[in-house]
């Protein structure tokens, strides 16, 4: 990469104090950056590093006299900084607009302007993808799909039959999506499969991570709602309803026709059980084991999740709990 300070200007904003044309031909964090990068500090606790960094460029907060080289002043460092990496991954991860021979496509399929598709892709019949969309290797793309415009699907994806993608989506490496719920009837002690003949409906601007499931409902839709960000080996079993820029941090697993509601965080390795109701605006603590459905605002954290500082007061107890039983002997051996 090489840009100059004009140019990183014009991406992130800001003012430019000192050289515009200074050249830049790296990224780092303030504690890494060497002659040539640019970097960024976002309060004043940062200054002191500031002065002393070998970065060529800074951009920064507030004016500082006393720095004694270009930087760029604006009101949030730190997001403007992620418009520049953004601007650096477009170019490094850049990939050619075009079909790979190895590709196997359906006659029938309908593939916008702009796709770039990788080797070994397969893609069967009646699927639409849209513009400016990437697949990676070896990715399966079942019948009757719809990709929408700029999704970046990586390498080895599954997206099975009739399942719906939408604009901006990210889905990363060995992700699954539309596999068949685990779905079954105790017959005459035996376990009969339920089949699972919905689909999945995921929203625009969703980004999931690796080695992700998402289930196919057993009827009607397991639904992802706009901007919702899963992390990594994270589960949503069938006909889940997730509302929008809710948050799912790894090894999250919801069960099945759990309904999520908007703008809700839940944790690393939560649990929520089938057909709890989560209302908007939750926050679920790591590790937490929802048995029961929660109002909109509940910020809870235990197993089984409660009021989290209701947790946090039995927490204390048990680290009491030694010093309490010494005493509870004590008084027995006495009595």
């Amino acid at each position: 990469m090489e840009y100059t300070l004009n140019q990183i200007q014009s991406i992130i904003g800001g003012r430019i104090f000192g050289e515009g044309e200074t050249v830049i031909s790296g990224i780092a964090s303030i504690e890494y950056a060497e002659k040539g990068d640019v970097t960024f500090i976002k309060n004043d606790a940062l200054i002191p590093k500031a002065l002393s960094s070998l970065a060529s460029a800074l951009v920064v907060h507030r004016e500082i006299p006393e720095l004694k080289k270009p930087y760029i002043v604006i009101k949030n460092p730190f997001y403007a900084f992620t418009l520049l990496m953004e601007d650096v991954a477009k170019k490094r991860f850049a990939r050619p607009a075009n079909i790979h021979h190895s590709a196997i496509i359906s006659n029938n399929t309908t593939i916008g302007k702009g796709a770039s598709i990788g080797a070994y892709v397969v893609i069967e019949d009646n699927v639409v993808i849209g513009n400016d969309v990437v697949i990676y290797p070896h990715t399966f793309i079942g019948k009757d799909c719809k990709i929408g415009d700029n999704a970046l699907i990586y390498a080895n994806v599954s997206i099975r039959e009739k399942c719906s993608i939408g604009k901006n989506v990210i889905i990363h490496c060995n992700s699954v999506i539309g596999d068949d719920g685990f779905g079954y009837l105790q017959i005459e002690k035996k376990h009969v499969k339920i089949p699972q003949i919905g689909t999945v409906e995921i929203g625009n601007d969703v980004e999931i991570g690796s080695m992700v499931t998402i289930c196919r409902a057993a009827i009607d839709k397991t639904i992802i709602g706009n901007g919702v960000k899963i992390d990594n080996h994270s589960h949503v079993a069938h006909n889940v309803e997730i509302g929008d820029n809710t948050m799912l941090v790894g090894y999250a697993k919801i069960a099945g026709s759990a309904k999520i509601g908007k703008n809700v965080m839940i944790a690393e390795d939560v649990g929520v059980t089938d057909h709890a109701t989560i209302g908007d605006n939750c926050v679920i603590g790591g590790g937490s084991k929802v048995y029961k459905s929660l109002k909109p605002g509940s910020v809870v954290w235990g197993a089984p999740a409660k009021a989290i500082n209701e947790e946090k007061r039995m927490q204390v107890l048990l680290r009491k709990l030694p010093e309490m039983y010494q005493a509870l002997k004590k008084i027995m051996h006495t009595s």
